[in-house]
């Protein structure tokens, strides 16, 4: 991968949520062409909606179920009791370089450990940070883009309440999980209203109410597989979702690659626009700036019949031959 621009800029197909368009992607500007052009392709970074970064000082683990793995005094929160702040931020630091090697420029990371646990994330450029505050008093002090909640099993009712009121006062976002393992934990989900929830694989069934309010739900489908949770049923109705988006999860897990994330759901959705498109529009319902990725065609694109499924499928490192990174630099 050649990580300089052309002086003159690449000539070729912009794939985004408006569609495909020909056109010069020159300092990091596209300006579209009538001009049909196929030298290369280019789509905008991707956007990653779920991580737990912290996790990758832990890589690999054993195969185990969804609670005896990450659930609070689970496997996970054992391993990462033993290292410090700095060793973490380290892992994530080194997690977020291969990440954007292929592409992904955005991550929305869930924190935990409290106020303590911003440490590991925050000036990070590119990280959103969502913290999880431990208190009410934490809430109304946590310095961060919102709050990043558990599944409500493992929070007191009128906590998460209270914590939601404090995130409306104060413009932040509030998120949480839900419908991960069963249907137990929705409906007081869908009480607080989120503005962001993660998962539902396990309860289509309960969607609406969601789909209703307009509220952003992601999907980690590599992880749902991990934990035996895949459901076919679930990704249908999301992927036709206009505020669907796809995370990675935990980092211990799998690396925090749009790239990869899409290959795999491609298979399981098996609707590859969708897919892209769930894996881009974060940026736009973030308020996120973008870069580009510049694909050449002499790899994986070669004989293509629709790029957008080759990119979804099986785009990889190999292909890219440059990636215009953010020209508006983000921290939060």
């Amino acid at each position: 991968m050649r990580m300089h621009a052309s002086s003159s800029g690449y000539k070729g197909i912009l794939i985004d949520e408006e569609g495909i368009r020909h056109g010069i992607l020159v300092d990091g500007k596209f300006e579209e062409s009538r001009t049909e052009y196929d030298e290369y392709v280019f789509t905008p970074t991707f956007f990653n909606a779920h991580t737990h970064l912290g996790d990758a000082i832990g890589k690999d683990p054993p195969f185990k179920d969804l609670k005896s793995l990450v659930a609070p005094g689970g496997y996970k929160f054992k391993v990462l009791s033993s290292y410090s702040v700095e060793e973490l931020r380290n892992a994530v630091i080194h997690e977020i370089k291969i990440a954007k090697a292929s592409g992904t420029s955005a991550f929305l990371d869930f924190r935990e450990s409290g106020i303590e646990g911003l440490r590991v994330t925050q000036g990070i450029e590119g990280v959103i940070t969502l913290g999880r505050p431990n208190s009410v008093e934490d809430a109304e002090k946590i310095d961060c883009m919102g709050f990043g909640m558990s599944s409500t099993r493992d929070h007191e009712f009128e906590l998460l309440c209270e914590i939601r009121k404090i995130a409306k006062k104060r413009r932040l976002i509030f998120a949480i999980h839900a419908g991960e393992m069963d249907c137990g934990d929705v409906e007081k989900a869908l009480e607080l209203k989120p503005d962001l929830l993660v998962h539902m694989n396990s309860c289509p069934e309960l969607l609406k109410g969601f789909i209703d309010l307009g509220i952003p739900i992601v999907s980690c489908i590599r992880s749902n597989a991990f934990f035996g949770l895949l459901n076919s049923k679930a990704y249908g109705i999301l992927s036709e979702y206009e505020k669907w988006l796809l995370g990675t999860d935990n980092a211990m897990l799998f690396n925090p690659s749009m790239l990869e994330e899409m290959h795999f759901a491609s298979i399981v959705v098996r609707r590859d626009l969708e897919v892209f498109k769930a894996c881009v529009r974060g940026f736009r319902l973030f308020d996120v700036p973008r870069g580009y990725v510049v694909f050449h065609r002499e790899g994986n694109l070669r004989n293509s019949r629709n790029l957008v499924s080759s990119i979804v499928r099986r785009a990889s490192l190999m292909d890219i031959e440059y990636i215009q990174q953010v020209t508006e630099k983000f921290i939060y």
